[in-house]
């Protein structure tokens, strides 16, 4: 058996898009791979204290890089080139066992250049080129699940919707939970294991009230208004600009037994003055997104005329990097007063309330 490697070249702030434009096209697992140096908590599982000079010195952060990656399995793709098939250049990775014609993966190439393409027109997302080899290495198949674990945040645990709760969480003081999530973590950052996901969630915990009404713009795999219904939001109003997050969110909200009055899911560019779009005012608005569009939100007429006064716009998906121009944008617009700024590893959520 054979497949077709695909890999985007992309930025580390940028994988939740391209992984999300990648899934749009029916793909349903992809593999991260970036140039971020460990944690300390990871440095020192992989290094003991009596050998610090092991330990990796100097690593920058500017601009860091990451590729997307997804396979695609074919019947017969023998010895031919990549670019026999379709070449392109990417790093995107999507697990699947289903047999494709060579058709059917120029379509989904043609589809997920498509993508891409569109993304570069609003965001930074770098070169967002594709790569194609061809493998015979299956070991992936039956493993790659291993790199999907559950995560908690706060009281509300996300799991991989083939899991059952793992035994230590129930036994562990330490690991009790109110809620259970479960999602296909196919879809963009669906375990919530991303810090800008966790950023997110935990602005939302903290400033939501129970009964408070949310409108999340870009919501990808749907999971922060998942979180948000879990802790007694009244309901959701979501938004994004690509159809194809259809099906993922129609499925997440299935295996919630979430019902799509709960869930309102838009296709729609809130910042299109003639999208006519306008569901009315929230108490609270998310948008785990990038800088560049984070930014455009916080402008006068953007994301304001969503929140009701005193409401709270939780932003996430900055890199901590782009924190003073993040700041800047929301301190040129007088309706918006900065409340927090909540801190994970390289990345930060900024939580402003609407005071105009």
């Amino acid at each position: 058996m054979k497949w077709i490697c695909v890999s985007i070249d992309t930025l580390v702030s940028a994988e939740e898009l391209v992984s999300n434009a990648v899934h749009s096209c029916g793909i349903t697992g992809v593999q991260i791979e970036n140039s971020l140096p460990p944690t300390d908590e990871e440095m020192k599982a992989m290094f003991n204290d009596s050998l610090p000079e092991l330990a990796p010195q100097g690593i920058s952060l500017d601009d860091p890089r990451s590729r997307v990656i997804f396979y695609l399995r074919v019947s017969d793709a023998g010895d031919r080139k990549p670019d026999e098939i379709g070449g392109i250049k990417d790093d995107s990775y999507a697990i699947n066992d289903r047999i494709y014609s060579e058709e059917e993966i120029r379509s989904i190439l043609n589809d997920v250049r498509s993508r891409i393409d569109s993304l570069k027109k609003y965001s930074d997302i770098g070169p967002g080129t594709l790569e194609l080899s061809v493998t015979s290495d299956s070991d992936w198949i039956d493993n790659w699940k291993q790199y999907y674990e559950p995560v908690l945040i706060e009281d509300i645990l996300i799991l991989p919707e083939w899991m059952d709760v793992p035994e230590d969480y129930t036994q562990e003081k330490e690991k009790q939970f109110s809620h259970v999530i479960k999602l296909n973590p196919g879809t963009a950052f669906g375990t919530g294991s991303h810090e800008t996901t966790k950023l997110a969630i935990e602005g939302l915990l903290k400033y939501m009230k129970s009964g408070d009404s949310l409108l999340d713009i870009g919501t990808g795999s749907g999971i922060i208004g998942l979180c948000a219904l879990a802790k007694g939001a009244s309901g959701v109003t979501a938004t994004e600009i690509d159809s194809g997050c259809i099906p993922s969110v129609t499925h997440n909200l299935e295996i919630n037994g979430v019902t799509q009055d709960r869930f309102r899911l838009f296709i729609t560019n809130v910042l299109d003055p003639d999208s006519g779009f306008f569901p009315g005012v929230f108490p609270v608005v998310t948008a785990n997104i990038l800088a560049p569009v984070i930014e455009a939100l916080a402008a006068p007429g953007a994301a304001d005329r969503f929140t009701l006064h005193g409401g709270v716009f939780i932003t996430s998906g900055l890199a901590a990097s782009r924190e003073k121009e993040v700041l800047d944008a929301f301190a040129a617009n007088p309706s918006w007063k900065v409340i927090d700024i909540l801190r994970m590893n390289d990345w930060i959520s900024v939580i402003a309330q609407k005071v105009i």
